[in-house]
């Protein structure tokens, strides 16, 4: 049985890339996450992508309120991007909700992955934000 979530970190492209293998809990994604933001690797500026790719179930509205509070909260200062990558309309939806939402975060949503890891890897001055697709 594949865990629901698993972590594999680029240096060289700056980012940590969260794979879900099924929908985790709330709390079991905060783990996770916050394992990321505490290893030596993760360096402010660094993208954190959440591929939900291999999954077609979405997250809850309330889940995605707790996402997001979480985002801002440790995205404060840190410069980290946050691309979410879907493979179904509904999870699309929700991860657009999570971008409307997000204040002290930057997330996006992304039904192509390409397009997720160039949008992290884009320029991060001032007017360089680019958009989701």
């Amino acid at each position: 049985m594949k865990p629901p979530l698993s972590v594999e970190f680029d240096v060289r492209r700056r980012r940590a890339e969260v794979v879900y293998g099924a929908q985790p809990s709330f709390e079991e994604w905060q783990a996770i996450v916050e394992s990321i933001l505490q290893d030596p690797r993760f360096q402010s500026g660094f993208g954190i992508l959440l591929n939900r790719s291999g999954i077609d179930k979405p997250a809850s509205s309330a889940y995605m309120l707790r996402l997001v509070h979480f985002v801002d909260q440790s995205s404060k200062g840190n410069g980290v991007r946050w691309a979410i990558v879907t493979s179904d309309v509904a999870s699309f939806g929700m991860g657009r909700m999570a971008e409307q939402l997000a204040q002290a975060g930057t997330i996006r949503t992304f039904k192509d992955r390409r397009e997720a890891e160039l949008w992290l890897g884009r320029d991060r001055r001032p007017g360089s934000d680019g958009g989701g697709g």
